[in-house]
This record gives structure tokens, sequence and C-alpha cells, in this order.
């Protein structure tokens, strides 16, 4: 894919208000930077920086159209959360060792499934989106165990949590 570069620019008075500059670091943490120009300028405007920001996208890929984040202490109880936690530690390490991405052993959303639905066997696993039999062979076993070594704790907070 092609990267489509576009560019941005801001003035930032070093008298002015700190909106600009919040709006200028909110900029910079949405977009892939791929270079920053800054120049003191003394203009009709006044004195400031001006900071001209290229930043680009993938052609063919809308930014806007992607899937929200999720942010799985939200969504998970807390018991819950420490059991993905858990897969997403023993994923890294698993990940560190074959020297391939965490995402090419299990996804997130796909451990936050493990851990919602509580695999006890491969062919739970083989339910799951996404996961195939090359990875419940290679990776299944590993997951199942942890699984079920955290099933107490997961069974303590369901009679803990209020119900509504």
């Amino acid at each position: 894919m092609a990267l489509l570069t576009q560019y941005a620019s801001f003035f930032i008075s070093p008298f002015g208000e700190n909106s600009v500059t919040d709006e200028l670091n909110a900029f910079l943490r949405s977009h892939r930077i791929v270079n920053v120009e800054k120049k003191l300028i003394d203009s009709e405007r006044g004195t400031g920086w001006v900071f001209l920001v290229e930043y680009g996208s993938d052609s063919g890929k809308n930014s806007q159209n992607a899937p929200p984040r999720v942010d799985y202490k939200e969504v998970l109880s807390a018991a819950e959360y420490a059991l993905f936690d858990k897969l997403r530690t023993l994923r890294k390490e698993l990940s560190e060792k074959q020297g391939i991405p965490v995402y090419a052993v299990f996804t997130n959303d796909q451990l936050a499934a493990m851990v919602k639905k509580r695999p006890k066997s491969t062919k739970d696993l083989l339910g799951i989106p996404g996961i195939g039999e090359a990875r419940v062979k290679q990776y299944g076993e590993a997951f199942l165990n942890l699984c079920a070594n955290n099933k107490e704790a997961l069974q303590d907070d369901e009679k803990t949590e209020p119900t509504v």
C-alpha cells in the first residue's frame, strides 16, 4: 500500500492560549507522523512558532473507518481482566520465543473470548472466531491449562458481582 502524504500547520503564540498546543498534541498522537518542522516567525498574526506537520495514511485504508479500540478493563470484570492479562503474558512469552508478533499467536479479541467462553477443550477453542486447527495444535494446550487454572478465581468473582 502506498503512503499518502498530507500536511497540517499550526501557529502557536508564546502569549496565546494552550488550546492550540493541546490541538497540536492531540493531532500528533492520532496520526502517523512523517516529519515535523518548526520555524519562529514574526508576522501580522504575531510572533510565534509555526509547525508544519507531514503525516501519512495508507491508501485504500481509511483510518476513520477502523474499528474503535476496546478497553478490556472496562469490558471485563476485575477477575476476568486478571485472567486476560495472564493470557496476554503467556502470548508474549510464546511470541518472543518464536520471533513473531503477538497477534500471530492470538489477538486480544480472541483472548477476551477465551476469558468469556472459558474453553475446556480444543473443540471449544476452535469455536472462537479466527482460531484454526494450526493455532490450536501449536498453542491450545498452554492456553487451555492457564484458563483451567484460573477457573476458580472467575467463579468466585461471579458470586461477588452485583446483579442488575
